[in-house]
């Protein structure tokens, strides 16, 4: 088993080990989208690309989820909501769950775009 390498060591994704930013990156989707923004904009966060890449993502995904619902259910007269509400709830929940474990979960789409603005960031806050 000593061949097994997790994928967040090839890709070389952030993963934590402290618990503290487990739990600034579980906050980060609980309370999102506010708390997302909270996390990216302190500078105190701004240094550990583990809580940018989840508060990004978080971000991205309650953005997404929201302009999603509006136009789904409004094409559908709110029919949608009764179909995608759950599944956009088992994945906010999940996403908050894979943060607190310390993991690295990528959305398709929007995994990527976080990791590369959380790489942004955290080079922007070095050259301070």
């Amino acid at each position: 088993m000593a061949e097994v390498v997790r994928a967040e060591e090839v890709k070389k994704v952030a993963v934590s080990t402290d618990s503290n930013s487990n739990l600034m990156a579980a906050l980060a989707w609980l309370f999102a989208p506010i708390s997302s923004l909270v996390f990216i904009l302190v500078d105190s966060y701004k240094k550990d690309k583990f809580i940018q890449f989840w508060a990004w993502e978080s971000l991205a995904y309650s953005v997404a989820a929201f302009v999603i619902s509006v136009v789904l259910s409004t094409v559908t007269l709110g029919l949608a909501s009764c179909l995608i509400g759950p599944a956009f709830l088992v994945l906010w929940v999940l996403g908050a769950y894979k943060a607190y474990q310390g993991e690295t979960w990528k959305l398709p789409y929007i995994g990527d775009w976080a990791e590369q603005q959380a790489d942004k960031t955290v080079a922007g806050s070095k050259k301070e």
